[in-house]
């Protein structure tokens, strides 16, 4: 097994970029679910990598991904559920800007990249009129760039009346635009074991930081030779209201000089992965989805 030689931050978010190769041949990611009864931060730092997560096989399938006709119109992303959070630690204890973590859904049945200019996440109040606008949400999606069509995807912003010196409004529902074009030449393979440990408190453990981490084991189960493992990481909380994203970026294989290796068929990596989330302070249950992205 080989370990990623990142450190404790083992992602590389990936911002811009994509891959001209051939359709999937499967049609949605591996999931799997981690359900933790106990305080992620409280947590004896003892994980166990296969105790706590079990991978659920995809519904593998030979029909290529649907692509769309000249006469269909790529439809836009749909808000499905959102949450909003004071800020943790904030340098400014006064400032009471808030930030909204949010799941949006691609309603079209094929593949969609986003175009980044032109991304705005709209503020409403009762009314319907615009109080606030963020054009720079963080979006958590695949390479940064595209989704799978039916796929729900989260992103997260700031509410930052104070911080951008506006006028504070009174809000009641939000909008997300983002322009789209269907993605004909994305790339990737849902043959990826995902095991994740328990988080527990790096302090504790001694691995610096304050911030909960967990151990993750991913393995290339395809025929194929992998550029990088694409990880997702949701929480929920006990309710089964969604918190916000734990865990998003690319999981590599580094050489001894600091180069990228391909990751071959049976090959693994494993690290430490660290929590976003530290703006709740409660059990959560976790959802963990992951893709390979082809070498070629």
């Amino acid at each position: 097994m080989r370990l990623l030689k990142i450190g404790l931050v083992v992602l590389i978010l990936i911002q811009s970029g994509c891959s001209s190769v051939s359709a999937p041949a499967s049609p949605t990611p591996a999931e799997i679910a981690v359900s933790q009864t106990t305080t992620p931060t409280a947590v004896e730092p003892t994980p166990s990598p296969t105790a706590t997560a079990t991978r659920q096989p995809p519904q593998a399938t030979q029909t290529p991904v649907p692509s769309p006709t000249p006469e269909e119109a790529v439809l836009d992303l749909m808000v499905v559920e959102w949450a909003e959070y004071p800020y943790a630690n904030l340098a400014d204890p006064g400032n009471t800007d808030t930030h909204v973590e949010v799941l949006v859904i691609n309603p079209n049945e094929f593949p969609v990249r986003v175009i980044r200019d032109g991304i705005e996440l709209r503020l409403l109040n009762a009314t319907g009129e615009v109080v606030y606008t963020n054009p720079n949400p963080v979006f958590h999606i695949w390479e940064g760039s595209w989704i799978l069509g039916g796929e729900t995807a989260p992103l997260s912003a700031c509410v930052c009346f104070e911080t951008d010196g506006v006028e504070k409004q009174a809000w009641e529902s939000l909008e997300f635009v983002a322009p789209l074009k269907a993605a004909e030449d994305v790339a990737y393979t849902t043959d990826v074991d995902v095991t994740v440990g328990e988080f527990f408190s790096l302090e504790e453990a001694h691995l610096g930081g304050d911030m909960p981490g967990a151990e993750i084991t991913l393995v290339n189960t395809s025929g194929q030779t992998l550029l990088s493992f694409e990880v997702r990481v949701i929480a929920r909380d006990a309710n089964g209201t969604y918190v916000g994203v734990a865990i998003s970026g690319s999981f590599i294989d580094r050489d001894s000089s600091g180069g990228y290796e391909k990751i071959e068929p049976g090959a693994s990596v494993s690290g430490i992965i660290v929590s976003e989330i530290d703006y709740v302070d409660e059990s959560l249950d976790y959802e963990v989805t992951a893709i390979g992205i082809p070498a070629n």
